[in-house]
């Protein structure tokens, strides 16, 4: 008969296995959340495109204002395509902070996930020897053996998935981040607390935009407003400005509505990482408990490896809780045109 290993003997092997693997990426930079954000804000390609826009629109202006003979509405659009140019700026460093924050969470998840497969993992192994041990004792049947197999064998497969989704979210932040390499994200820190935002910012593209073409149609109105320029030109020019308000008008409720969602969003996210770290942290009492139990020998080996595997459920539980409040703080952040991450520098 197959002798099987104690569960200490799994546990430190499980130990080993994590370290070898992490040790087996040594080309990996560990990256803080903070330091993917910089980066991204400086050498991501988002918002250099942007920078440039603004680079070239501020001496569109600088041209158009210098010449004399410019008429009011070539100067109207050079200082609206500045201020606009302005606005996509913020927006796209907005936007690549919430590319940063989500492929950096779902490297660090990723990381979690792989180190709750291998405790899995250890424990299954144990469950296997277990029903080996009882069909050879005939206290268990050959389904009991086939059932725990196929249990270990589904454990091996989701960490050998979980370990190549490894790859490829380290591979995404590097594209985000704009600096090649492979990656391992360090715990995030606390995230700070959604503040109630029921206001876009003024200079939100889309708004901007809008107004400007509310501004544009006005001027236009303005300028055909005269005993000179033909009635229907003036109509047109009036048509045009009361579509103009109407789509501003229609822009701003989805907006609004976006943005409502978003918040309920971020404050639904805090609430269950709150519950999600008292969870944990009653679960940690449990093995603490559990731990004292089996030295004095009320509870067996085998029971101590499922108190453990639970604590790092819950562990994992609470670190997905911590990368939607996260998430859904980016996702705030780039609805409402402001930052409310504390990230953007």
């Amino acid at each position: 008969m197959k002798r099987s290993l104690p569960l200490t003997a799994l546990l430190l092997a499980a130990a080993l296995l994590s370290a070898q693997a992490r040790a087996a990426t040594p080309t990996a930079t560990t990256i803080t959340l903070p330091a993917a954000v910089a980066s991204a804000l400086t050498a991501g390609s988002t918002v250099r495109d942007a920078q440039t826009g603004v680079t070239s629109s501020a001496s569109t202006l600088k041209a158009v204002q210098a010449d004399p003979s410019t008429l009011a509405s070539v100067l109207l659009s050079a200082q609206q395509a500045y201020t606009l140019a302005q606005a996509q700026l913020t927006q796209a460093r907005l936007t690549a902070t919430q590319n940063a924050v989500n492929a950096f969470t779902a490297l660090y998840q990723t990381q979690e996930l792989i180190d709750v497969d291998q405790l899995q993992i250890t424990v299954d192994t144990k469950n296997l020897q277990v029903a080996q041990v009882k069909l050879s004792t005939r206290n268990g049947t050959a389904l009991d053996v086939q059932t725990a197999q196929n249990t270990l064998n589904t454990s091996r497969q989701n960490l050998t998935d979980a370990q190549a989704q490894l790859v490829v979210n380290s591979q995404k932040l590097a594209n985000v981040i704009g600096k090649p390499g492979s990656y391992a994200a360090s715990t995030p820190p606390g995230a700070p607390a959604a503040r109630q935002n029921t206001a876009l910012s003024s200079t939100y593209p889309t708004l901007l935009k809008d107004q400007q073409a509310v501004d544009t149609a006005a001027l236009s109105v303005r300028l055909a407003d005269n005993e000179f320029t033909a009635r229907v030109t003036l109509d047109q020019a009036r048509t045009t400005l009361s579509n103009a308000q109407s789509t501003l008008a229609t822009d701003q409720k989805t907006l609004l509505t976006t943005l409502a969602t978003a918040q309920s969003t971020a404050e639904a996210a805090q609430a269950t990482y709150s519950a999600a770290l008292q969870t944990e942290a009653n679960t940690q009492a449990s093995y603490r408990q559990d731990t004292v139990r089996l030295s004095s020998g009320t509870i067996s080996a085998v029971a101590l490896g499922q108190s453990q595997l639970a604590l790092k459920k819950a562990q994992y539980a609470r670190a997905q809780a911590l990368v939607s409040v996260w998430q859904s703080l980016a996702a705030l952040s780039t609805a409402s045109g402001q930052d409310v991450t504390g990230l953007v520098k």
